[in-house]
């Protein structure tokens, strides 16, 4: 009976939670899988366990209402070979432990371990999302793959059948290699002309483009070319980049990237577009009439869109709400406090601290992504006097900044002695000691955008339950200055480094639309009691 009361009490919390009426939720995991992906006690009120409590209940009633076809329970004992191997397995905890889900899915269906290969592994992860509320299917999926093979290398017991991991994304873009040796020369010659490799070549850019620049517009040259072959032109017929610049061919790479969007233009197919159009002006030189016509493809495609995306919108609406904004500026400060009180001398813990006094410079100093992983403690933290002492600043010369213009930031004091604590204490244990990066990463290079962004995400969605990736804190910067500084779109202008205040409007002229409904609603509010008061006076 309580067991009964308490499942009902389960699937009424959810119903509140999701906001809708019971009657109208489907009986399916996979509705449920992205609303408990995101769901988090900072942002419900709920503790972990009443929420761990709540997914357990409603996948146990899934299971009872026969809507889940389970074929074997995942909590079953593994039973004969399963549970010898977990037993020799004994030096490896940590790894068997990730792999637990998969054992007991086998032994549940009696798949002997010799048994497990690919085709296993992908009925196991139709059954994570048909069956279960796991996050991230598919990356479960992948991370058991991994650890299976380095078990499969380091157990003398564990089956020797090693398990491919599945492609992450159904690539359509054919490797440079593939195609003849004349285009891949002429792409060559290509990125020299980019990288300003000969001086005086007149036709070259003025400036030369950044590595990261060329590196992607050669994925935009093979996804063009890639398109013409998968559309219908033999391979063998690219023999030059010339091949990419006739408006037929260019017509046919726009209409497939066209149909990918589902018939809707966006940035990518503008960004291809303009790439021909400059491919065409400044490397084969076609005449203008040809020129204009290509350039009249750049402006069919034109999403006419140049402020925040709809996605950053939504993402930065979760900071309309006071207490949101609140425990995104107390992270770094509680996250290295909570390391310092129980810091055992871990690697990890370093990582949390580094992690810290990156989200604090990003709120107090919004730089780009690149100068933020970039940061050289030699050469960009300046201090006033020698010492802990001092005013401290980063200061990033033009040449190192997307738009060319410098950047001067003065840190606050708070700012200072987060990055002092993180210098004396957690940098020795991520680097050498001779390391000028502020966020080293593997070897002597400095942390990737795509990895720093990603840790990121990850821990202040875990202190938060806030979804925000890297850059975005130049967006909530703006933002939160606005909602306080209605208007004061040259501080913004100047603090993000914009070399106009038309960058600035374009993007952030409308966020502030919510602080000043609130301001309406309030003196609107103010008026209507006002005149409630003085009725009843009179």
């Amino acid at each position: 009976m309580q067991r009964r009361r308490n499942l009902c009490s389960s699937i009424r919390s959810l119903g509140k939670l999701m906001g809708k009426d019971l009657q109208y939720l489907p009986a399916h995991p996979g509705y449920y899988r992205p609303f408990f992906k995101q769901l988090h006690p900072e942002q419900c009120d709920l503790t972990e366990s009443r929420i761990r409590n709540i997914k357990s209940d409603v996948l146990f009633a899934l299971r009872q209402s026969g809507s889940i076809q389970s074929k074997g329970s995942y909590m079953a004992p593994l039973v004969g070979e399963w549970h010898k191997l977990w037993e020799t397995a004994e030096s490896e905890k940590h790894m068997r432990r990730y792999c637990s889900r998969l054992m007991h899915y086998c032994s549940a269906q009696n798949i002997a371990p010799g048994e497990v290969n690919d085709e296993v592994l992908t009925v196991f992860l139709q059954a994570l999302i048909d069956e279960s509320f796991v996050k991230n299917p598919e990356k479960t999926q992948r991370d058991i793959i991994g650890i299976w093979n380095k078990l499969s290398e380091g157990v003398p017991a564990w089956p020797s059948v090693r398990l491919v991991l599945p492609s992450k994304r159904n690539s359509y873009t054919i490797p440079l290699e593939n195609f003849p040796q004349s285009f891949r020369d002429d792409v060559a010659a290509l990125v020299d002309h980019w990288s300003g490799k000969d001086i005086l070549d007149e036709t070259a850019p003025m400036k030369p483009l950044k590595p990261r620049t060329i590196k992607s517009r050669l994925y935009r040259l093979r996804q063009i070319a890639s398109a013409l072959v998968i559309q219908g032109m033999p391979i063998d017929e690219i023999t030059s980049l010339s091949a990419f610049t006739q408006v037929e061919a260019a017509k046919t790479v726009l209409r497939f990237y066209l149909k990918r969007a589902n018939d809707q233009t966006t940035s990518q197919v503008h960004g291809l577009a303009i790439l021909i159009k400059t491919l065409a002006k400044h490397w084969v030189c076609v005449d203008e009439e040809h020129l204009e016509k290509l350039k009249e493809l750049c402006s069919r495609v034109d999403p006419k869109f140049k402020g925040l995306t709809e996605k950053n919108k939504l993402r930065l609406r979760q900071f309309d709400d006071p207490r949101n904004v609140r425990l995104l500026l107390n992270f770094p400060q509680q996250q290295a406090v909570r390391i310092q009180r129980d810091d055992r001398g871990l690697r990890n813990q370093a990582v949390a601290v580094q992690i810290a006094l990156a989200v604090e410079i990003l709120l107090m100093a919004p730089m780009r992504a690149a100068n933020l992983v970039n940061i050289n403690i030699e050469r960009h933290i300046q201090r006033s006097r020698n010492g802990q002492a001092g005013v401290v600043h980063i200061v990033i010369p033009g040449s190192e900044v997307k738009n060319g213009d410098d950047l001067e930031y003065e840190l606050p004091q708070e700012t200072v002695e987060l990055l002092d604590v993180y210098l004396k204490h957690y940098h020795p244990r991520l680097a050498d000691g001779d390391c000028p990066w502020l966020f080293p990463g593997k070897g002597k290079g400095s942390k990737t955008r795509e990895l720093f962004g990603d840790q990121i995400s990850k821990h202040v969605f875990k202190a938060t339950g806030l979804s925000i990736n890297l850059h975005l804190f130049r967006h909530i910067s703006a933002k939160l200055y606005l909602d306080n500084n209605p208007g004061g779109y040259e501080v913004v202008r100047r603090h993000l480094g914009h070399r106009s205040t038309e960058t600035t409007l374009r993007f952030y002229s409308g966020t502030e639309q919510a602080a000043a409904s609130r301001h309406f609603d309030a003196t609107i509010l103010q008026l209507r009691h006002a005149t409630s008061s003085a009725e009843r006076a009179g």
